[in-house]
């Protein structure tokens, strides 16, 4: 197994209530280099999700496709006290987070938290009755985006749009990117603005190796916030984000692109057809700055590349008014009404 992965694995388990965490750190290492996500849920069986799929944890420390009574099940104190240690005992310190239904451990690692809103009229002010927590393993993979230095990256950076579903590998392949240009992959040590809105990119004691010695890191902004700090004070030549989507968010592109800065990002959306369903995503793309969307395998093959899809050849409905519209350089142009 990857010495830096092994690394992840246990640094995230031992997090993990001691009964678990046992069976767990006694599982092959085959499989433990293959583990996706960690799922406990109170009362239920413990489940490891692979590219394979989904596997039940039985107390021999293998995985089983089916489920019986030989399958650890967690209690429901065990998903406070795993709760509790990931939040360094100290949940108040982490309650926006948890509003937002995530923690994130130190090494980027993140984990999902099912629970029930508390609510103070409209606004959600606490979470209570944790039922589920889902660990995501955090990869650093040297060498995930060689494909793209060799296709669209060969004459230097570009901006480019990385498209997929979850767990696909565009945390991976963002991670690579940053390293590669910031260590002088292409020729230059560019330098790279991370904007790591829920500190799960680069761990806050990310070594220069997995890093690249000319990356800036901006922690916990909200993403349109960060990228404006980044182009107004850190004068990066490439700034990488991960899920983008908002609309305000994009205006922040859009103002880093008039400053000449590259944009590589990452957005939700397994299909050009998923893609054009996202509003905010197209207004960006319409502007003519992304010429090139790559599209992910999907979880069975996390961070490969499907196919890299141009984006003047997109076309999308616009619901408001029946026209159908295409991309190109330089904004919209109208190529008919829908029928």
């Amino acid at each position: 197994m990857d010495k830096v992965f092994s690394e992840n694995f246990d640094f995230i388990i031992s997090h993990i209530s001691l009964r678990i965490r046992s069976v767990l750190a006694a599982m092959n290492e085959t499989v433990k280099s293959e583990v996706q996500e960690i799922r406990l849920r109170a009362g239920r069986p413990v489940v490891i999700v692979t590219s394979k799929g989904s596997s039940f944890l039985t107390a021999n420390s293998r995985l089983s496709l089916i489920y019986s009574d030989n399958c650890v099940k967690a209690g429901e104190n065990e998903i406070y006290d795993t709760l509790n240690k990931m939040c360094g005992y100290s949940m108040h310190s982490h309650f926006e987070d948890l509003l937002n239904g995530y923690v994130t451990l130190k090494n980027g690692a993140r984990v999902g938290v099912c629970g029930t809103a508390v609510y103070d009229g409209c606004e959600v002010k606490t979470v209570k009755d944790i039922t589920g927590l889902n660990i995501r393993i955090n990869r650093n993979i040297n060498g995930a985006a060689d494909s793209l230095f060799n296709s669209v990256f060969s004459d230097g950076p570009q901006n480019l749009l990385i498209a997929g579903a979850p767990s696909s590998g565009k945390t991976t392949l963002l991670k690579d990117i940053a390293r590669q240009f910031s260590s002088g992959r292409t020729g230059r040590y560019y330098k790279v603005c991370v904007v790591d809105e829920r500190k799960e990119l680069f761990s806050q004691n990310a070594r220069a190796d997995i890093l690249g010695p000319n990356t800036d890191i901006i922690y916990g902004f909200p993403k349109d916030k960060g990228i404006s700090i980044a182009v107004r004070t850190l004068s990066p030549e490439i700034i990488i984000c991960d899920e983008i989507g908002s609309a305000s968010q994009t205006q922040k592109i859009l103002y880093g692109l008039n400053s000449g800065v590259r944009f590589i990002l990452s957005v939700h959306a397994q299909s050009p057809e998923e893609l054009k369903n996202k509003t905010a995503v197209m207004s960006l793309i319409s502007e003519g700055g992304f010429k090139n969307i790559a599209f992910l395998s999907g979880s069975s093959r996390p961070g490969e590349i499907k196919e890299i899809v141009k984006a003047e050849s997109l076309r999308y409905e616009n619901t408001d008014n029946g026209a159908v519209y295409g991309v190109r350089s330089g904004g919209l142009y109208a190529c008919g009404k829908a029928n």
